[in-house]
């Protein structure tokens, strides 16, 4: 019999592929309430244009930048079984409260959030002001805990719901002069993979299941803005070489995002892939052909940490501590 363990490498993708196709998806969550925050952005919209295909009811919410007038005639003519804007700063808390109350007084329910709108500075942490690196961890950090606070207590009661993070691979490594978003980033997708297990103990993890996601290397504004000459300029001269091709690898489309969200929303890779980080540049019929191998090694997308020699992250190694080398020194213990 085959190793049904046995990994092999999936297929890399910078665009939709037969797997996400829309018109497999097409009606899929018809009536669904789906909230996109940051909907007026390159990867809100792909969101938005995604899940209209799929005839959700959209909730898109911008904060000072309104969507294009065009974006709500696309995601209608696409089959959007209704469009909405709504104007909110996620950084605050009174803001995600009115944004839930306005969803459930217009529709009587919400079913899907997507934790998209994020801030993203260049910049030395010690020259940061504070303000700017707290704003910075409120908008990418503070605002999905917000809503996702606020809704999972609907989900829980409807035995339904999904919640997809936007997060990033800068949330999985450390890259210099984004401290505060690489830091936010790795709580994000911490605060899912937590919130995850919180619902599958409780017997949930089948009904409500969440995700925290690398949307891919879009060309946004906020990418454009973060790694523009006048940007990059302002750092030290040693550091502005690392940075001044960092555009180059920003090439995929805000629709490979899009409809791996859809997919993950019907539900198609809970069994394996729900409290995971989940990189959509990675083909998902791919993973989701490894199910056995998702199973039985749980460090698979998801933060975990190595050392040396193999030495578990967690609890007293293999044969306990070796007391006796250091006890001499304290006669006590």
């Amino acid at each position: 019999m085959a190793d049904q363990t046995a990994q092999f490498t999936p297929r890399f993708r910078t665009d939709i592929y037969p797997f996400i196709e829309p018109s497999k998806y097409r009606g899929s969550l018809r009536n669904k309430v789906t909230i996109i925050t940051g909907a007026a952005g390159a990867i809100g919209q792909g969101l938005a244009e995604s899940f209209a295909v799929a005839g959700a009811k959209l909730v898109l919410t911008y904060n000072r930048t309104p969507p294009p007038p065009e974006l709500e005639e696309r995601c209608l003519r696409f089959g959007a079984a209704d469009v909405s804007f709504i104007k909110c700063d996620i950084a605050e808390l009174g803001g995600c409260e009115a944004l839930v109350k306005e969803t459930l007084e217009l529709h009587g329910r919400a079913d899907i959030l997507i934790n998209n709108a994020g801030a993203n500075g260049l910049g030395p942490l010690h020259d940061q002001a504070p303000q700017d690196f707290i704003k910075e961890i409120a908008v990418n950090f503070h605002g999905p805990y917000y809503l996702m606070r606020l809704l999972l207590t609907y989900f829980r009661q409807q035995r339904s719901g999904c919640v997809l993070n936007i997060a990033s691979r800068a949330g999985t490594v450390a890259i210099p002069y984004s401290t505060g978003y690489c830091s936010s980033k790795a709580a994000l997708i911490n605060l899912t993979a937590c919130a995850q297990k919180e619902l599958d103990i409780d017997g949930l993890g089948e009904e409500v299941h969440m995700y925290s996601l690398h949307p891919g290397g879009i060309k946004s504004a906020m990418t454009l803005k973060k790694y523009s000459p006048e940007s990059v300029s302002t750092l030290p001269p040693q550091a502005q070489s690392k940075f001044v091709n960092a555009l180059d690898i920003y090439d995929d489309s805000p629709y490979l995002n899009g409809m791996v969200c859809v997919a993950l929303a019907t539900g198609v890779g809970k069994e394996v892939l729900r409290g995971k980080y989940f990189d959509v540049g990675q083909d998902l019929e791919d993973v989701l052909g490894q199910r056995e191998a998702l199973r039985q090694n749980p460090d698979l997308y998801g933060l975990h940490t190595s050392f040396l020699g193999g030495l578990k992250n967690g609890g007293v190694p293999e044969g306990g501590y070796r007391k006796e080398e250091w006890g001499k020194e304290f006669p006590g213990f």
